[in-house]
């Protein structure tokens, strides 16, 4: 499977963008300003390292260059294909430290180094991190937050639905049954009706 890192020429967000099917070209939404980006991969299979071009593309034999640019029709939104997802992740130059948490209604829930399983508090949930509300929206074992430790010692958060029925949303981005999000400082994740700020911190 191929994958590239792109920068989102409006927002500067970095994106992981995953081509398990190995299309030629794959167009995507970056989740946080939904300005359409076009990603072209090479027919072979193995990775590449080339550079990415903004605006005009290339004329033919550029290396395969990543082209980005907007206004693009046929676009595929984030996670509408469960084995293509698309990570969002964070840019390199700001180092993800400090201690993951989740934060409701002035109360903090620790996300422990591995898997976290997190849902609505109830007698028969089986969520390691359980969130005390009344809301049914929510499911008991919601989602999945996976936090990893770096070689450089920064923090690798990505989230991932879990056995939910129901809906969940990133800053506006509804995620859906594949997507990996990679976490930054002061993301807003809706679960159901209730609203949850991630921390790093």
């Amino acid at each position: 499977m191929q994958t590239k890192r792109v920068k989102c020429p409006k927002c500067g967000v970095m994106l992981e963008v995953n081509n398990s099917k190995n299309e030629v070209q794959k167009v995507i939404i970056c989740p946080k300003c939904k300005t359409k980006l076009k990603v072209n991969f090479p027919p072979q299979q193995e990775p590449i390292e080339a550079p990415t071009v903004y605006g005009t593309p290339k004329p033919s034999g550029d290396g395969g260059a990543t082209q980005l640019g907007s206004g693009l029709s046929g676009a595929t939104v984030l996670g509408g294909v469960p084995s293509g997802s698309t990570q969002y992740v964070a840019p390199s130059q700001n180092k993800a430290t400090g201690t993951p948490y989740l934060l409701y209604e002035g109360k903090k829930y620790s996300l422990q180094e591995g898997k976290n399983i997190v849902g609505r508090k109830a007698k028969t949930s089986e969520a390691s991190v359980q969130i005390e509300t009344s809301d049914r929206y929510m499911s008991r074992q919601h989602c999945n937050i996976t936090v990893t430790t770096m070689s450089d010692e920064s923090k690798k958060v990505v989230f991932s639905n879990y056995q939910n029925k129901n809906q969940t949303i990133i800053d506006g981005q509804e995620i859906c049954t594949g997507d990996e999000i990679r976490l930054t400082d002061g993301d807003s994740i809706t679960m159901g009706h209730t609203t949850i700020i991630f921390k790093l911190s």
